[in-house]
């Protein structure tokens, strides 16, 4: 048995650091296909592709959308020796090209001057460290978004039985009273043709004939059958899980077309018929927010 998903959804994750801090958001709502849009920094564009196929591995329909931010913690590191003493090799050999010469304390004044050892937010951006740290908060991210999707799923699915159980109960009293409301037909058609032809107006053969077409029209046991045969088919396409949404739509429009069938063949079967569309309905609306 699978789990059936909502393609409605939220999930959020964070992850703090020293240097960087990063927020992932991700949401979803209805959608006929699998749509993914992606907002993050521009630092981060180079990661575009990568967020987009981690959603699609794990979301088959809806219309997502996934929001990255990024706080960069601007903290100074300890000095590193090797790497000021570089600079402080450049600046004397740039003063000596130029035929000037300066004091050390100058010399060392300009070091420190010219010496950052911040590293950049894209060089940071583009680490192992920061890759690492983003796709564990996208992923967490994303398991809170599809047990959201999983939680509502459940909601469907409950909402969606109770509608099917409705429907059944309706359609067995249907079952029980087909043949008494058509009988009631052929009695209305007899006191008409008794008016008409008078005595005698039972032999008529236009009247049997009409009676006969009459059975014919209204009799609505193929629509049963396939109203049972399209229920069960639409309970074991739910046990299945998502991705199954398409497919329930198109179960339940069949569901509807033969309800809708049996209320023209058999106009007394009002108010059953209404409360059936009712129930079909409710089960294409939920079937909608399905995956």
């Amino acid at each position: 048995m699978g789990k059936l998903m909502s393609m409605t959804g939220v999930g959020r994750a964070q992850f703090k650091g020293d240097r960087f801090r990063i927020t992932a958001l991700i949401r979803s709502v209805n959608g006929k296909g699998l749509e993914i849009s992606v907002r993050t920094p521009r630092e981060l564009a180079v990661y575009d592709k990568e967020i987009r196929s981690l959603v699609k591995g794990a979301v088959h329909r809806g219309s997502v959308q996934v929001s990255v931010d990024v706080e960069f913690v601007k903290v100074k590191p300890a000095v590193r020796i090797e790497d000021l003493a570089e600079v402080v090799d450049e600046i004397v050999a740039s003063t000596k090209r130029l035929g000037l010469s300066i004091s050390d304390d100058l010399t060392l004044q300009l070091a420190f001057k010219f010496y950052n050892p911040l590293v950049a937010e894209e060089d940071l951006v583009q680490s192992e460290e920061f890759k690492s740290r983003l796709f564990e908060t996208l992923k967490a991210a994303l398991r809170d978004f599809l047990k959201s999707r999983e939680q509502e799923g459940e909601n469907l699915k409950r909402d969606i039985e109770n509608s099917l159980n409705r429907l059944e109960e309706l359609l067995k009293q249907v079952e029980l009273k087909k043949d008494e409301l058509t009988q009631r037909l052929v009695e209305r058609l007899k006191e008409k043709a008794k008016k008409l032809l008078g005595e005698g107006f039972e032999k008529n053969p236009l009247l049997v004939q009409e009676i006969k077409l009459l059975l014919e029209r209204s009799d609505v046991n193929e629509e049963v059958e396939r109203l049972k045969s399209h229920i069960a088919l639409f309970r074991e396409e739910l046990e299945k899980g998502s991705p199954v949404g398409k497919k329930l739509e198109f179960v339940a429009q069949e569901m509807l077309r033969e309800v809708n069938t049996m209320g023209n063949k058999l106009p007394d079967l009002f108010p059953l018929n209404v409360e059936m569309k009712a129930e079909v309905d409710k089960i294409r609306q939920q079937v909608a927010n399905v995956e």
